[in-house]
């Protein structure tokens, strides 16, 4: 049995040291698999036989594990664990191609390592595996995380002394409350970039294929543990559900990308672009969701359906992206309920044939809400690029209307607007401003590196969000440099904002007929963004001086005025 156990319960029971939260730092390790069930080594798993472990000690405790190999496919893998001098846990089936993956062509790297769901494990010392089927597969390997602080003794001493306590957070009365990622992730799983966004037509349920034995302390460690499987195990930019929901009736922000927006995740392959996932944290193959995770998930889409102008009920038809878990072809059209489960889309079980069969009652447990008139938000800059320490000025229009296309727009005015600006983890507010009676507005913005903005109407009773294309808008540094000139000494300054650790000074001297020759072309360091150089030139002529910095992540690329100079 996976219960938590009295030590475990100790950690969350303690007094906090500290008044703020505390996230443990994730442990991940790796074991090689025993030979007894390896493919080179009888009995194998080449064969039709099932094969079954001896126990395996990774040496440290672990939260979640999962199986990884190279080659071919397995056919079947079943995991349980205990605590060491425990029982053990039930076995549970774990899929080792769910279709959880990025749609294909989408900038997510896949690792040549083939990987099975993650499980959770609770506090489990110890694992033992059982495989069928599969050809030329080589490699296999035991993936393990823990993500509550007690991987080795020192560890759990410490974490006994601190609270992990995450609570939801409602942004208003139309939305539930949901856990965010700054709670049960701090930053212990960065996004590897920044988000993409697609469209949500319909919502995807699942399941973790976890142990159900787990209690409402374990979820936010659930969630972070399966995360740092999927980005570094899976090598996925960030967890693959949009949200995931515990059966405790506990709803956590999954990906990155606001959990208002259609951030495009890794949870149905092929269908991402176009649907939302929400998982269920445990595994549902014969009992359903518990009441409370059922009517959480219903609250969930209540809000997140009708936000999109989506209906709980119906049918929609969209585009297939392919991908080998795919259940139709790149192109085709298929057409799912509104609210449909992984398995309608990709070959999997998920979400369970207990959770799949509350469908129908999950469908009718949804709040269309009242109907909503669908606006339209308009940005635009006056310049594409600005020079640091000016300001980017953007123009706003919203009306309602505009969907479908050709639909006449009334304007909006008096209406708040927020600006924003994309990062890692999705767009975030700089400020808001309000439409005239005309539904526009003007705004500037002081940036410092290349920014993507937008503008955002947030709805409100009877109209529906809507959101501006994205703007790039880039930003070039303001540089300076000078000489000053001793004899044959010419001491070099200069400045380049925002603040760089390198940049290019070229020098060049002018000829008797009045050519300009370059003399060198050298990058110098700085620091703190500040150059200070001496050059020494014994030729007499007169030279120039400028300052350079090239296009990288940040900035555009840029150069300073130059500086003219005699020696001699």
């Amino acid at each position: 049995m996976l219960a938590t156990t009295l030590a475990a319960l100790a950690v969350w029971a303690a007094p906090a040291l500290s008044s703020g939260r505390h996230v443990p730092d994730p442990v991940e390790f790796e074991t090689a698999v025993p030979a007894a069930v390896a493919p080179t080594a009888p009995p194998a798993v080449r064969s039709a036989q099932r094969s079954v472990s001896g126990v395996v000690r990774p040496g440290r405790r672990f939260n979640l594990v999962g199986l990884g190999w190279r080659g071919g496919r397995l056919d079947s893998l079943g995991l349980r664990v205990r605590r060491e001098g425990g029982t053990w846990s039930r076995w549970v089936a774990v899929a080792t191609d769910s279709g959880d993956a990025p749609d294909r062509g989408s900038r997510e790297a896949r690792h040549a390592r083939r990987n099975s769901d993650p499980m959770w494990a609770g506090q489990a010392d110890e694992v033992q595996l059982s495989l069928s089927g599969g050809r030329q597969v080589r490699d296999l390997r035991l993936r393990f995380v823990n993500t509550t602080g007690t991987a080795t003794p020192a560890a759990r001493l410490r974490t006994r002394q601190r609270r992990i306590a995450p609570g939801a957070v409602a942004a208003d009365t139309a939305q539930p409350a949901i856990v965010p990622r700054e709670q049960w992730a701090s930053d212990k799983c960065p996004p590897r970039a920044d988000p993409v966004y697609g469209a949500v037509k319909l919502a995807f349920i699942h399941h973790t294929v976890s142990a159900n034995e787990y209690g409402p302390e374990d979820s936010a460690a659930m969630v972070l543990g399966i995360c740092r499987y999927h980005r570094n195990g899976n090598g996925w930019n960030d967890i693959g559900y949009n949200f995931l929901v515990d059966r405790y009736g506990t709803i956590f922000e999954g990906r990155a990308g606001g959990i208002a927006d259609a951030a495009i995740g890794a949870q149905a392959q092929g269908y991402n672009s176009s649907s939302t996932g929400i998982a269920s944290l445990g595994t549902f193959s014969s009992d359903g969701q518990t009441p409370a995770g059922l009517a959480a998930i219903a609250r969930l889409l209540s809000w997140k359906l009708a936000l999109h102008g989506v209906p709980p009920t119906g049918k929609v038809e969209v585009v297939s992206q392919g991908g080998s878990t795919n259940r139709y072809p790149a192109g085709s059209t298929p057409v799912f309920e509104r609210i449909s489960g992984h398995r309608d889309g990709n070959a999997t079980a998920c979400p369970g044939s207990g959770l799949y069969a509350q469908l129908p009652q999950l469908r009718a447990m949804v709040d269309p809400g009242p109907p909503r008139a669908s606006t339209q938000t308009i940005a635009s800059r006056q310049r594409p690029n600005i020079t640091y320490g000016s300001k980017a000025v953007l123009r706003v229009s919203l009306g309602a209307g505009g969907v479908p296309p050709g639909t006449p727009v009334s304007p909006l005015g008096g209406k708040r607007v927020d600006i924003q600006m994309l990062g890692r983890l999705g767009w975030r507010t700089n400020h808001s401003v309000k439409t005239d009676v005309a539904g526009k507005a003007e705004t500037q913005m002081r940036l410092s590196l290349n920014r993507r903005v937008r503008a955002r109407f947030r709805g409100e009773p009877g109209l529906l969000p809507s959101s501006s294309t994205s703007l790039k808008v880039g930003v070039r540094p303001l540089l300076t440099v000078g000489a000053q000139v001793a004899g044959k000494r010419v001491r070099v300054t200069g400045t380049v904002r925002p603040k760089k650790a390198t940049a290019i000074l070229t020098l060049k001297r002018r000829t008797p007929r009045g050519r300009l020759v370059r003399v060198s072309r050298r990058t110098v360091k700085l620091r703190g963004g500040n150059l200070l150089s001496d050059l020494r030139l014994p030729r007499p002529a007169a030279y120039r001086l400028r300052l350079s910095v090239l296009t990288d992540a940040r900035n555009l690329s840029a150069r300073s005025e130059v500086a003219e100079f005699r020696v001699g």
